[in-house]
């Protein structure tokens, strides 16, 4: 729905103000902005008419107006752009960021993104199966527990239990290991877990000793893993002090969303579909308990794939002009970096 330009330029100044405010805002405060030249009067004849519209909304009698999800939707679709200013500012901060681990510097990008924004940083890292394998090897712990550690060429390395049987040997699991990193070094998890199912198929009668182990071991490892996203936050505490958290109850309902994280992978997964800024306000979370939330988030790149995702998390009123580009900016930035550490040119 379009808005006239006084329509416009009242819901604007309503949405800095509770921005900034957290309180509802009367026709006296627009008025005294200065920005249109009407009486109280014919600015309340405004505001009821964005009201009517549901763009705004009068918490209690006598009050102002605060902006509902479609005003703050709108507020963002028309007056937020990203300057020059902006980008050289996050630039700044992300000038020193130290990308030898790529899961410390998730820890990092995440309290940053919470730092800058005072609100609640996050990254959900990519799975580990569209990762490049660097080097995998394998500890026989007893005779039928192997710990498995994998390690991919953007740093991250992952530790994980597995059952085999028996009969596979330590000696076994050396050659094994060696097998899989001479032979598919450079590659991602999934693309082995395909090559290896494609030579099951070819091989089935003509199995060699080595090749039968290979195959056990393998099997064991694509079956019992968990090779899933994280979700890395750091933040928590920059907004407990805002208004919308006094109520002690709404906040331990918040906080054990975030615990439980359930509500932040569907979210998330919807984020992973496309490229570009994702916006979810209030209700488009789909949880009553979380209404008072706010998000903006954009997945990275790798190879051209969307691999994951990064953003912040905060009040619904959180101030979108500035968390933007930050969220812009810093999801090109990984982008760039596992660009450089982890392609499948990158030898």
């Amino acid at each position: 729905m379009e808005l006239t330009k006084r329509e416009e330029t009242v819901l604007r100044i309503i949405v800095d103000e509770y921005i900034n405010s957290s309180q509802p805002v009367g026709s006296r405060y627009v008025s005294k902005t200065g920005l249109l030249i009407l009486s109280p009067a014919s600015i309340r004849n405004i505001m009821s008419d964005l009201e009517e519209k549901g763009f705004i909304v009068q918490p209690y009698t006598s009050s102002g107006r605060v902006p509902t999800d479609s005003g703050f939707k709108y507020y963002i679709d028309k007056f937020i752009a990203i300057s020059d200013e902006n980008i050289n500012n996050v630039k700044k901060e992300f000038q020193n960021l130290d990308a030898a681990n790529v899961r410390e510097m998730f820890d990092n990008i995440s309290r940053k993104l919470g730092d800058l924004t005072h609100s609640i940083g996050f990254v959900l890292s990519p799975k580990l199966n569209t990762m490049y394998l660097k080097h995998i090897e394998f500890l026989k712990l007893n005779a039928e527990t192997v710990l498995t550690v994998i390690v991919t060429k953007s740093g991250i390395v992952h530790n994980m239990l597995m059952e085999v049987d028996e009969s596979i040997k330590e000696n076994d699991l050396v050659r094994v290991s060696n097998y899989l990193n001479e032979k598919f070094m450079n590659k991602t998890l999934l693309q082995i877990q395909k090559q290896l199912v494609d030579e099951m198929e070819d091989k089935k009668n003509k199995v060699n000793e080595l090749t039968e182990k290979v195959i056990k071991v393998s099997e064991n490892l694509f079956k019992n893993s968990d090779f899933g996203s994280e979700i890395i936050l750091h933040g928590t505490s920059n907004i407990i002090g805002q208004p919308e958290f006094k109520d002690v109850e709404k906040l331990k309902d918040f906080l054990n969303a975030f615990e439980e994280k359930h509500f932040a992978y569907q979210i998330l997964e919807k984020c992973m579909n496309e490229n570009g800024v994702k916006i979810f306000i209030g209700s488009d979370f789909g949880e009553e308990k979380i209404n008072e939330l706010g998000l903006v988030a954009k997945p990275y790149l790798r190879d051209d794939n969307i691999v994951g995702t990064l953003g912040v998390i905060g009040p619904k009123r959180m101030k979108y002009p500035e968390v933007i580009p930050i969220v812009d900016f810093t999801a090109e930035i990984i982008t760039n970096i596992l660009k450089k550490l982890g392609g499948s040119n990158d030898k």
